[in-house]
């Protein structure tokens, strides 16, 4: 009798599933899994003190608009559409001089440490110049806003906060060099240091220039961007300090080649204006549909505003594990060890998902324990906001699983120096999105929730072309430095 025919035999594949889940649930498996080399304990080493860094900036965002939500709900909206708009518009030099992540980190993994200095410098001059644009644009912003659909007092209201929060834009963009600096090193805790530091200036300066002191300094947003400005420049001037005197001990030329240098200019121009643009169109993305909220009123916009500085608390520390992640992708192409820069994006890709997934199980479980902390000054007021805030929240928790996808992926193809196909990818997704956009609201009059598709259409392709883009393996084919004299391939 065939006794093997019964159908009860697993096939090859079903075999190798039902044996992957055993060793999934083994714990000698997870005890590997964390000790090997690029596997969980390096990962989180190394990412962590970046991730705090990054939640800095978000809870800096956060406090900003939380004290301005208790002293007047329209001065919160202004400061986030006009924090909105200049996060959209500092994205491209920010990610410009953020490349200099990806060049260190290569030269530093393939041990050539003397060119790391000339690098550095060239992202913190970018940055010095070219954050002068935005104090020259004041002018412009109230103009841009009423051009929009807001009223006039918001208009104005959001060119005050621009005009003082645009005061450390250099600051904000040039600090990217050194950043860059001591990651690219993997000194991680030194960035998290600086980012707290910054953080408690900035809500330390909140409140007393917010509501002010027996009359005194009560400035409104204004006083939110003054706190902000003065927090950014804080860490400007703690960040070259700090580089200058651990150049001593590291002798990366930071000391000596501190000259602004043409063909280092331009490899970073080339290079990370590529890799900006796709920053930047995600960006537009996102800014185009808080400004288009204003056409659909009061409780869908600011319902967006909560809801996406909400999502800015899951989100800013993921941007934190990117960092992380194209610097130990860097280091470990610049050594030529690809096999181990590919453990680099599976490691960071499994230890993202899990911290996202709390904040998505958050977000869809008790939104309203979250919505309860923008109630508290007018909570009569806030329940007309209250059930749009629930859905952009609800919503925008879905989208988190393939934003931190995007993230945690482009992170590792900026890593390896792939960065003309992010470049050209993020061209068509997002000129196809800001059209569909613009279609559904001035064309076919589609309510606000069409505005929220978009985004989620927008976000999930982006992340899985870029994720059938790693597993192709074309990143593997770039790189960024020249090869060292005793280098192997």
């Amino acid at each position: 009798m065939n006794t093997l025919k019964t159908g009860f035999a697993p096939p090859g594949r079903a075999r190798a599933a039902m044996e992957t889940l055993q060793a999934l649930c083994s714990s000698s498996f997870w005890v590997n899994w964390f000790k090997r080399p690029s596997g969980g304990w390096e990962i989180l080493r190394v990412s962590a003190p970046i991730i705090v860094s990054s939640a800095t900036f978000a809870l800096m965002n956060f406090a900003d608009r939380l004290f301005l939500t208790w002293y007047d709900q329209r001065e919160m909206s202004a400061a986030f559409q006009a924090g909105c708009l200049m996060w959209l518009l500092t994205t491209f030099p920010t990610a410009i001089a953020a490349f200099t992540n990806a060049f260190v980190s290569q030269y530093n993994g393939a041990k050539q440490y003397e060119k790391i200095g000339e690098n550095v410098w060239q992202g913190v001059y970018f940055g010095l110049a070219s954050g002068l644009l935005f104090i020259v644009a004041t002018p412009l912003i109230a103009p841009f806003y009423r051009f929009l659909g807001a009223t006039p007092d918001l208009a104005q209201l959001s060119q005050d906060y621009w005009f003082y929060v645009s005061l450390a834009a250099s600051a904000a963009i040039a600090q990217e060099g050194f950043t860059a600096y001591f990651c690219g090193r993997k000194d991680m805790k030194t960035v998290m240091w600086v980012g707290i530091g910054a953080v408690l200036v900035n809500t330390a300066l909140d409140p007393l220039f917010i509501f002010g002191v027996n009359g005194h300094l009560r400035w409104g947003v204004k006083g939110a961007a003054i706190a902000s400005a003065l927090a950014l420049w804080f860490k400007f001037f703690v960040y070259l300090y700090l580089a200058l005197k651990r150049d001593k001990t590291w002798r990366c030329g930071l000391r000596e080649h501190y000259a602004p240098r043409l063909r280092e200019m331009w490899r970073l121009l080339r290079f990370g204006g590529m890799s900006a643009f796709q920053v930047t169109a995600e960006n537009a993305c996102y800014t185009l549909i808080v400004l288009l909220m204003n056409r659909y009123g009061d409780a869908p916009s600011q319902g967006a505003a909560i809801a996406f500085n909400l999502d800015a608390l899951c989100v800013m520390p993921m941007v934190g594990l990117g960092v992380a992640t194209t610097a130990l992708v860097g280091n470990q192409v610049g050594a030529n060890r690809y096999d181990l820069a590919s453990r680099v994006v599976a490691t960071a890709f499994t230890l993202s998902m899990a911290y996202t997934s709390l904040f998505v199980v958050s977000y869809l479980s008790a939104p309203n324990f979250f919505l309860d902390l923008y109630a508290r000054n007018d909570p009569e007021t806030f329940e007309e906001i209250r059930s749009v805030a629930v859905f952009s929240l609800r919503f925008i928790s879905v989208c988190l699983f393939f934003d931190t996808m995007n993230t945690v992926v482009t992170a590792s193809l900026r890593g390896a120096g792939d960065a003309r196909f992010i470049m050209n990818t993020t061209f068509v997704i997002a000129a196809v999105t800001i059209v569909a956009l613009v279609l559904g609201t001035y064309v076919w009059n589609f309510s606000y929730r069409w505005l929220w598709y978009c985004m989620g259409g927008y976000v999930t392709l982006n992340a899985n072309t870029f994720l059938i883009r790693f597993f192709q393996g074309g990143w593997k084919k770039h790189r960024l430095i020249e090869e060292s004299a005793g280098s192997t391939n």
